[in-house]
């Protein structure tokens, strides 16, 4: 006898929640799904990772071993290196680009679909654990739908966080079954996680880590030696393997970040009482929600399920699984705090990955997910008079918790983030990088990010959660353009493409002077279109201005411009 016809029917059942899941990711981000290639949160963390969507979709193709050469930071090499990796995502997002999608078209798609896996990946959790079928539709709906994860649409890696589930199905398989195959999936999905976002591996490390101490005894005697033997090797070659791929950040200079990041530890607290959906926020919740630095509120219905789940002696789960979860929850809630607590100060020093995180606050998460994990078990272990009592039960309890998580409708506005101009350089054959001003030193370089998927030239912009070390002075010197040391610095930077929005300073007319007099009298620019206040200029080389001194050669480029200019 095999076990085919029951993961037959799994997979079957599976397909109603999937798309019930889709249904609700729809409604949360409304009105999103009403134009998909167009709609944006008018925020620089998505259009960073939009950019960083597509650059893998660009780069993987044709040249997949210089994946982390993106084209942001010229000319600086592994610039992706800045940022998060998002290469899980980006490798779902690609069939969108390669049939001609726009960068946000995929970006917004990846927000749908993270929401959507995420919570197919807590529900196969928790009905592996539960054998019911509805507690793990209401678990996926509290984890994927809390408002750890809709107060952060614009951060695309932070909605797949699938994996987190996923390693600690791996672990428990692993646990029950004592195979190989076992041991290599975790590792598999520390990888996904790895090649996903920062901030997601080191969660999912955590809370592995704490699983595993949770079932210590599992490791002794001669089988457990077996076990741990199994559980080394595959955590061995997952090293390994992210080593290798991730080789870039290791060699990148991140700047170490500082370990606190509240003053008071009540404020800190306060962010498990912070909640951006209507209903708390319009009632109690305000005041916590602007004081605290994240909002991790895991809701009324997950608070009273998982206290269900803590009250009943026998547990619908696995022998331990209350108590890993329990544990799980307790080293987020710790973690959250940051350095004001000895044991995250110790855990600073003495793990290098932990001083790359700027937002200590986002170890909630794992709170979330162990209450809403308790809460799929404390309903499978309520006790109805009949089962359809339970189904009504598990419609209702799931409309609840939507209600009383969604913080809707999100102010989404069209964007249409390239022009002319840069729709000009993706024709053009002319070599050359691109700078785009004014240069800003952080979040505003974002749109110029966006704007590249139209051309891929390398950009000097750009932004990230780290940026290079003497990427202050090049803003600085770069925004005297178009003075003769910046014209200079660009031009041995083989830039040659300048895109300047004079409406962005804060005299348009004194920028323009100063570019007519680069353009007649100094002659190092040339103009080649305009887009209204958008100007594009290219940079004169050496041998460029030479002969035209000799033949004295006008330059008919005037205000007010009009057209394209070659």
């Amino acid at each position: 006898m095999t076990d085919r016809p029951v993961r037959r029917q799994a997979g079957e059942r599976l397909w109603p929640a999937a798309l019930l899941f889709l249904l609700l990711a729809i409604i949360h981000t409304w009105p999103l799904a009403t134009n998909l290639s167009h709609l944006s949160r008018f925020n620089a963390d998505e259009w960073l990772n939009a950019w960083v969507l597509s650059w893998i979709a660009h780069q993987l193709p044709s040249e997949p071993w210089r994946l982390f050469d993106a084209n942001m930071f010229h000319p600086h090499a592994a610039a992706l290196a800045y940022t998060e990796p998002l290469i899980v995502p980006g490798l779902l997002g690609a069939p969108i680009r390669w049939l001609g999608g726009t960068a946000l078209l995929a970006h917004n798609v990846l927000v749908l679909l993270g929401f959507s896996l995420t919570a197919i990946a807590m529900h196969t959790l928790v009905r592996s654990w539960t054998g019911d079928y509805r507690a793990g539709l209401l678990a996926g709906v509290l984890f994927a739908f809390s408002t750890v994860f809709l107060t952060r649409t614009s951060h695309v890696q932070a909605l797949h966080a699938y994996w987190l589930p996923l390693s600690i199905l791996a672990f428990q398989r692993l646990l029950t079954h004592r195979r190989t195959r076992e041991a290599a999936w975790l590792g598999l999905c520390v990888i996904g996680a790895a090649l996903t976002s920062g901030y997601l591996v080191i969660f999912v490390t955590f809370a592995l880590g704490t699983a595993a101490l949770m079932r210590i005894g599992d490791f002794l005697g001669r089988d457990g030696v077996r076990l741990l033997l199994r559980l080394s090797a595959a955590a061995l070659v997952t090293v390994a393997i992210l080593v290798a791929v991730l080789r870039p950040y290791l060699e990148a200079d991140l700047q170490r970040r500082p370990a606190v990041e509240s003053e008071e530890i009540v404020t800190a607290l306060s962010s498990y009482l912070a909640s951006a959906a209507n209903v708390h926020y319009g009632t109690w919740s305000a005041d916590y929600y602007h004081e605290a630095p994240g909002t991790l509120f895991p809701g009324v219905v997950a608070l009273a399920l998982a206290a269900a789940a803590l009250r009943r002696r026998r547990s619908a789960a696995p022998r331990g699984t209350r108590r890993m979860l329990v544990a799980v929850a307790v080293v987020g809630v710790v973690l959250s705090l940051g350095a004001l607590t000895p044991l995250y100060a110790v855990l600073y020093e003495s793990v290098p990955p932990l001083q790359s995180l700027r937002a200590v606050h986002r170890f909630g998460i794992l709170v979330t997910f162990a209450l809403a994990a308790l809460a799929g078990i404390g309903f499978s272990r309520l006790r109805w008079p009949a089962p359809r009592w339970r189904n009504g039960a598990a419609l209702v309890l799931v409309v609840l918790a939507t209600v009383e998580s969604f913080h809707g409708p999100i102010p989404y506005r069209r964007l249409d983030y390239a022009g002319r101009v840069h729709h000009l350089l993706a024709r053009s054959t002319e070599p050359g990088a691109v700078v785009e001003l004014p240069m800003y030193r952080r979040h505003r370089n974002a749109r110029y990010l966006l704007a590249s998927t139209v051309h891929w030239r390398p950009l000097v912009n750009g932004y990230g959660g780290f940026a290079p070390p003497d990427y202050g002075e090049t803003v600085r010197l770069v925004n005297t353009f178009p003075s003769a040391p910046a014209i200079a610095w660009l031009r041995d930077a083989g830039v040659r493409h300048v895109v300047i929005h004079t409406h962005a300073y804060r005299d348009p007319t004194r920028i323009r002077r100063a570019l007519y007099r680069a353009a007649e009298v100094q002659r190092d620019l040339g103009l080649a279109a305009s887009d209204g206040t958008t100007l594009l200029y290219r940079i004169r080389s050496a041998a460029t201005r030479a002969i035209e001194a000799q033949t004295r050669s006008p330059d008919r480029s005037h205000f007010p411009l009009r057209g394209t200019h070659r």
